[in-house]
């Protein structure tokens, strides 16, 4: 890709300034334009060590109104980056619809100095890259307009400017020791920085090579690159705007299925109150002990929980808590998500709660809602919850890739169960509150949900993160089955006997 650019190309004073007057203008246009439509841009600067980087920048950033984005660099991961996957960083950076984040130095560089350049396998390599381009794509389906920049400078070209670097008696870089060979080791780093750029060169996230030699030509090149990346953007947003005007509004289907998983289980499974004690204080108890070897090991736990309302899941995470070290775990209630999360991709805000390693994070619902209220309560589009199967499982993979220990527990009651619950809970006088309109509702639409569970856990059961379903009628017999589930998958993750 980088054989090919020619480099020689530069652009003379005069026509350097009569085109970034005309083009900051044009900026800040599209900035305006782009906040209205809330169409939520990210901007990635990636490029050689001496390629003028900043400075082209800096030129880019002044025509651009302040309070609409914001710049981000990329450095050396603090303590807390380190102990979460590489992606996690920056999934936590993604702007507001509207807004622009912009990356000076990015993933791709971190990924080049934490992976690419060390001798790790070939597998763990495709893994951090395939995570790169899951990112990229789940964004670019939620309509992020995702443009990137390559600042390309010969060998020749960079020595020159390290020596004027050096004259001026200025240090050469506020740089970490981790980049002292990526910037003397041109040759070294060539073929491994055309490898990623092949890799990420995809349709909805295409890479932009800027000629950087001559500084005045990399400026006017970034900006109308930009200008027309926004300009296509909006005009089919525009153009969609009005296909849709013409269209009758499409409602969330649920299509029957063939099979249901949720009909073979068996509810009629119970355990003895003299059982159940003794079962929980030996689940307990190795529960407690093996939170630490999940510590020493620095491997992070999620436990995500779905069911039926009123189906125990309440119960059976208070159950996991009592043998728990409150340092090292937490709860994770997920509601109705708030205005700041509605304007993000809605895989950001359980980005920002996955555990670092050593830890647990148990969620009391989870990403699974996409699936699940939000497809049947039509709060969002056909297209969105059905490509969530995919995001989904591309989250998961990536956890799991980093060391994560996923369990996911679907706990299941039948209708007549629910009924008693939410009766038993009218009349207890401090239970009334678990029990409002919203579950009435979402009883009445029981055959809806339970056709979304059943393609939830036919579509989201993978190897590394897979469903196990808890027969929840009898509530001492689901507590066991919960906990003997999460020490017999600690047990054999962590090799402890």
């Amino acid at each position: 890709m980088l054989e090919k650019v020619d480099l020689s190309k530069s652009i003379g004073e005069k026509e350097y300034r009569k085109l970034t007057e005309e083009y900051s203008i044009r900026l800040g246009e599209l900035q305006r334009k782009a906040w209205k439509m809330d169409i939520p841009i990210i901007v990635v600067f990636e490029g050689w060590h001496a390629s003028g980087m900043a400075e082209i920048i800096n030129r880019f950033l002044m025509p651009l109104n302040p309070m609409g984005f914001e710049l981000y660099t990329a450095g050396k991961p603090c303590a807390q980056e380190e102990k979460k996957p590489l992606i996690w960083r920056f999934w936590t950076k993604i702007p507001k619809k509207g807004e622009i984040a912009i990356f000076d130095r990015s993933w791709y560089r971190r990924a080049l100095l934490e992976h690419f350049s060390k001798n790790i396998s070939e597998k763990d390599t495709n893994n951090c890259l395939n995570g790169l381009t899951y990112f990229e794509k789940q964004l670019a389906d939620d309509n992020y307009l995702i443009i990137k920049f390559f600042l390309h400078i010969s060998k020749e070209r960079q020595q020159k400017r390290f020596e004027d670097i050096r004259n001026k008696g200025t240090p050469l870089f506020l740089v970490k020791e981790e980049e002292e060979d990526y910037i003397i080791e041109y040759d070294k780093f060539l073929p491994l920085i055309e490898k990623m750029l092949e890799k990420s060169d995809i349709s909805h996230s295409p890479w932009n090579i800027i000629e950087s030699d001559d500084l005045n030509f990399a400026t006017v090149k970034v900006m109308a690159s930009f200008i027309r990346a926004v300009e296509e953007r909006i005009d089919r947003e525009e153009e969609n705007h009005e296909k849709a005007k013409t269209k009758a509004t499409q409602t969330c289907t649920i299509p029957a299925l063939n099979t249901s998983i949720l009909e073979k289980i068996d509810l009629s499974k119970s355990l003895p109150k003299d059982e159940y004690e003794k079962e929980i204080k030996k689940y307990q108890k190795k529960l407690s002990k093996l939170q630490y070897q999940l510590f020493m090991q620095d491997r992070p736990l999620i436990i995500a929980f779905e069911g039926w309302d009123a189906s125990g899941k309440g119960g059976g995470i208070r159950r996991l808590a009592q043998a728990l070290n409150p340092r090292i775990y937490r709860v994770v209630p997920v509601g109705v998500p708030s205005d700041v999360e509605l304007a993000h991709n809605y895989m950001w805000r359980f980005y920002n709660e996955i555990p670092e390693a050593g830890h647990i994070a148990i969620f009391d619902r989870s990403w699974y809602g996409r699936v699940l209220v939000e497809r049947v309560e039509n709060l969002c589009g056909d297209q969105e919850w059905k490509r969530a199967y995919r995001e989904i499982n591309e989250f998961e993979e990536i956890l799991s890739n980093y060391g994560t220990i996923i369990i996911k527990f679907w706990v299941h009651i039948d209708k007549d169960e629910q009924l008693h619950r939410f009766r038993k809970r009218e009349k207890t006088a401090h239970k009334k509150w678990k029990i409002t309109d919203d579950d009435w509702k979402n009883r009445d639409k029981w055959d809806l949900y339970a056709d979304a569970v059943n393609e939830m856990l036919q579509k989201t059961s993978t190897t590394y993160a897979p469903w196990t379903i808890v027969e929840g009628n009898d509530k001492k017999f689901a507590r066991i089955k919960i906990l003997r589930t999460v020490v017999e998958t600690l047990e054999k993750e962590l090799k402890v006997k």
